[in-house]
């Protein structure tokens, strides 16, 4: 399965930087980049038909880009990954015959990440 790489959403990425700087704690990354589900809803806008035809719902699409939360906070607010890389690992995990699209392995909830 090709997904292709959207454009990268410099408008959520900026939201997320500003989050960041308005929240003090050890789980601010994650809040900044979880609230909303913004990242979440623009690539499963792009993705969800042809994740839909190998069986990825939403649920599933959250439960495994949820265990990506770091390379989210590496590409939004640290800017050490770029957007073309993290969707690239988003891909490889999505595809058909992965590890986790194939035995369905789920990674710990949003609520964890943020809590």
């Amino acid at each position: 399965m090709a997904l292709p790489t959207p454009p990268e959403p410099r408008d959520i990425k900026d939201r997320i930087v500003k989050r960041r700087s308005a929240c003090s704690g050890p789980s601010c990354d994650s809040f900044a980049v979880w609230f909303g589900n913004e990242v979440a809803k623009y690539l499963w806008d792009h993705w969800n038909r042809e994740l839909t035809r190998v069986g990825v719902n939403w649920q599933r699409f959250l439960s495994i880009l949820s265990n990506h939360t770091q390379e989210l906070i590496d590409w939004s607010i640290r800017n050490t990954l770029t957007w073309d890389d993290l969707v690239r690992i988003l891909v490889s995990e999505l595809s058909p015959g992965s590890t986790e699209t194939a035995t369905g392995r789920r990674g710990g909830g949003i609520m964890d990440y943020i809590t």
